[in-house]
């Protein structure tokens, strides 16, 4: 949005005070919950663990704070809303009810940390869109009457004959954004005609084959662990200056000490504080960006994608390998990626049982009880004789799983490619990277070469075609 100083004013005192809000209400949660173990009050459950026990006390603590009313309701709804929300994540976590890692109960708020979101969760309630211009309403002042604030949008025409549902301003790096929520239809499903297996793992994000017999693997960004060294570069510059840190006592309206303490950090932990957090979203936006460049390419080529089930748990021998699959690994936020392009685009998404399509030979079907090591990347079946690409076996089980289970849907009839008599089931094989500018495409043999260049690829070079031989741009995204 188009933002000028006193406007931009405006949009942080109402974040702020949405902010002060939540740490009001959670204070409050502290003592309705102590006051819940003691007394076991079913009032008390009701308002602190139901969905909108602490948005029905909005009213009286509008009265306790006048202040509040300069913000509109709906922001303030929310925020109720999503404290609420957050209290009863912590307690499906707590009784098991909730899948992913355990969550917490909800901590305070640092607004300088986090800008707070204003939400308006209903059609043209609160805000309204006038050409090129958006006007938000932000609540009553002094004299009583509803303020507003004009902001421009230079992308108005995006929202062109459709009708917003809700709106939500947030603040990055200095910048202010209006995400809007339209409601579209989704296009009727497409017939089935290209389908491709994929195999996921860390050596590269992943491996597909076709039913045509093309192969594709896909590298893995090699740039996340140079972002990581990064943060932690900064981080652990910004950790050294708690040192300079002073102890501030909170006072009270005629001056006296009210006992709360709290620490004002230096303008050093300040400085490196904003140069971390913007390294943080930079690594974010550019992950996003990779996700949904290959997404997009691959429903533009196939008709049907299926992905093996495996998602990092935390193994790992060594802590930089735990790290390398837990926190640089894209494989379960890609598969979600991968779902959303199928559904907008009309394609089919299929997530495959994986397990034993390794150790499976695809050609003769015997299986290796013992398993086959990590560190062997290629390996010979002792039956057919026939030399195995770990990765590329892997993806044509699971190709054929994914033909039977769309077989089984009545999708169509498709050929069962697992005891095919061809030992030579792939006939190309491709190596992608993925840039900010497109997807580069390199043809790949049994060496390995393509993969090991378009990782050079990855680690940042601008100009692919001084630094690798034979590349082809195959689209610009």
């Amino acid at each position: 949005m188009e933002v000028d100083t006193q406007t931009a004013s405006e949009l942080d005192g109402q974040s702020r005070i949405c902010n002060w809000l939540y740490n009001h209400l959670l204070e409050k949660s502290h003592d309705l919950k102590k006051q819940f173990i003691q007394s076991g009050d079913s009032e008390t459950a009701k308002t602190l663990y139901t969905k909108r026990g602490l948005r029905n006390i909005l009213p009286l603590i509008k009265q306790e704070h006048p202040f509040l009313k300069v913000v509109h309701s709906s922001p303030l709804k929310n925020t109720a809303l999503r404290l609420s929300e957050a209290i009863q994540s912590h307690q499906k976590s707590k009784k098991g009810k909730r899948k992913g890692k355990r969550v917490g109960w909800p901590k305070f708020r640092a607004w300088k940390r986090d800008w707070f979101s204003l939400f308006y969760d209903e059609p043209e309630k609160g805000f309204k869109i006038q050409g090129n211009t958006l006007i938000l309403s932000l609540g009553m002042g002094q004299d009583r009457k509803q303020r507003s604030v004009v902001l421009g949008l230079p992308e108005a025409h995006l929202l062109k004959g459709k009708i917003p549902r809700n709106l939500r301003i947030v603040s990055e790096l200095g910048a202010y954004y209006a995400i809007f929520t339209v409601q579209k239809e989704l296009p009727a499903r497409k017939p089935i005609s290209k389908i491709l297996a994929l195999d996921p793992n860390h050596k590269n994000l992943a491996y597909g084959v076709d039913t045509k017999g093309t192969a594709i693997e896909i590298a893995s960004p090699q740039w996340l662990k140079a972002y990581d060294k990064r943060l932690d570069e900064l981080k652990s510059k910004r950790d050294r200056c708690n040192k300079k840190s002073k102890k501030v006592q909170v006072l009270d309206e005629k001056g006296d000490p009210t006992g709360k303490e709290y620490y004002l950090s230096s303008k050093q932990w300040n400085k490196y504080d904003k140069a971390f957090r913007s390294a943080l979203d930079k690594r974010r936006e550019q992950t996003k960006t990779f996700m949904f460049t290959s997404a997009h390419r691959l429903f533009r080529d196939y008709d049907c994608i299926g992905i093996g089930d495996y998602t990092p748990q935390g193994g790992g021998i060594t802590r930089p390998m735990r790290r390398a699959m837990n926190n640089r690994s894209l494989i379960g936020r890609w598969k979600n990626t991968l779902s959303w392009v199928a559904r907008k685009s009309g394609k089919t998404f299929i997530e495959f049982d994986e397990k034993g399509t390794t150790r499976t030979c695809y050609h003769c079907l015997r299986v290796e009880e013992q398993g086959i090591p990590v560190s062997l990347r290629q390996w010979q079946c002792p039956q057919c004789q026939i030399v195995h690409i770990r990765d590329e076996n892997a993806a044509i089980n699971g190709l054929g799983k994914l033909l039977r289970e769309l077989s089984t849907k009545s999708e169509g009839e498709y050929p069962s490619i697992v005891s095919s008599s061809d030992p030579a089931f792939v006939k190309k094989r491709w190596a992608w990277c993925i840039l900010p500018s497109g997807v580069v495409v390199t043809p790949r043999g049994q060496d390995g070469e393509a993969i090991r260049n378009t990782r050079k690829l990855n680690r940042g070079h601008d100009s692919p075609r001084s630094k690798v031989d034979n590349l082809i741009i195959y689209d610009q995204v």
